[in-house]
């Protein structure tokens, strides 16, 4: 069986880097996975070769137009299954099916973001078109189920991540030498796109109203966006405690093990892969109460929850954490044991289970 997976574009960010191990783990299913991307070459083309998944990308053309169409459908052609990822790809995916006629189309959603004008119209049109849709998490589900036509099949297939083993001492330090981190830090850091969505000016505004005072605590920003300078000109009052380390293409979640606390304050979220990496990395993490976040995080026990927008709460959790490592550690060993339960493995065998279905006519 040939998946395709649809995905925006072959640069860095975590639903790029899920969609490469899901298309690399299938492969022990008898998936015959490959990967096609709008726009032109990016760091992901490597990193997918790299695991045995052909890459095909659509170079510089406009969604929905004639020549997307025709190259997408051309790159799916002997496909059995088309999986796109998020609302332009899939929408893309469901008109190629005019040049591919053969290939079945579903999508997983990862964020929440319902389609608006003339695209919620479309999507009502894709929707019926589709095998399935899939939502990351309960949160999207919610949604999807409010915009989406009554009887469209609508499933959840958590995101998952590996479980690796325990970073040693030496992975530490090698980590922190890496982000400049002295050895008295402790260092409070966030993975991810700069991007308001994900809240990394709350974190920066929560570190320099609050803890100016608290030399031990750094700050660790990995990633790159839109908010790129704001961040490093509202993070200067922090001086060399602060470490903004801009995209890393290869080795980001290895820093993780170098962090003492993972902040993730986002406004709005699905699923977050670097939030399941932060639990597997055994770390605490500090983040707004939103209902993705509580399914993960449900009662405490492995990260402390405050307010959306609520600076002041962050930069009081920060503190907290920073003055306690035993709490530090209580939470991060909770953290490590609750991820188990959102596994590669899981979110894999799931996904073929709904593949073979839907080459076979029956999702």
């Amino acid at each position: 069986m040939k998946v395709a997976h649809v995905i925006h574009g072959l640069e860095v960010g975590g639903l790029e880097r899920l969609v490469v191990d899901l298309a690399a783990q299938s492969r022990a299913w008898g998936v015959e996975p490959s990967l096609v991307a709008f726009g032109n070459d990016g760091p992901v083309r490597a990193w997918a070769e790299a695991a045995g998944v052909p890459v095909h990308a659509l170079g510089d053309v406009r969604g929905l137009s004639v020549e997307a169409i025709r190259r997408l459908g051309r790159a799916l052609s002997g496909a059995s299954v088309a999986h796109a990822h998020d609302v332009g790809p899939w929408l893309n995916a469901v008109a190629a099916r005019s040049v591919a006629p053969r290939v079945r189309v579903l999508a997983t959603f990862h964020q929440l973001s319902p389609p608006s004008g003339r695209k919620r119209r479309a999507a009502g049109l894709a929707a019926h078109l589709s095998r399935a849709l899939v939502a990351c998490a309960s949160e999207v589900r919610n949604e999807l189920r409010g915009w989406v036509p009554a009887g469209t099949p609508v499933v959840t297939i958590g995101n998952g991540v590996a479980l690796p083993a325990p970073a040693t001492a030496e992975q530490r330090t090698r980590a922190r030498r890496r982000m400049g981190l002295p050895d008295e830090a402790v260092a409070v850091g966030y993975l991810g796109r700069m991007h308001p969505e994900k809240g990394p000016d709350l974190l920066v505004e929560a570190m320099t109203r609050h803890l100016l005072d608290e030399p031990r605590a750094h700050l660790v920003l990995v990633g790159g966006g839109p908010l790129d300078d704001a961040l490093r000109a509202a993070a200067a009052p922090l001086g060399a405690r602060a470490h903004l380390l801009g995209e890393v293409v290869d080795g980001a979640a290895g820093l993780l093990a170098g962090l003492d606390v993972y902040a993730q304050p986002s406004r709005r979220e699905g699923r977050s892969l670097a939030m399941l990496e932060a639990m597997a990395a055994s770390l605490p993490t500090i983040a707004h109460r939103l209902p993705a976040v509580s399914e993960l995080h449900p009662d405490g026990s492995t990260a402390v929850l405050v307010p959306p927008e609520d600076t002041g709460a962050l930069g009081a959790a920060i503190r907290q954490l920073v003055g306690d490592p035993a709490r530090r550690r209580a939470l991060g060993v909770a953290a490590r044991a609750r991820v188990s339960a959102f596994s590669m493995e899981t979110m894999v065998e799931a996904y073929v289970r709904l593949w073979r279905a839907s080459a076979a006519g029956e999702a």
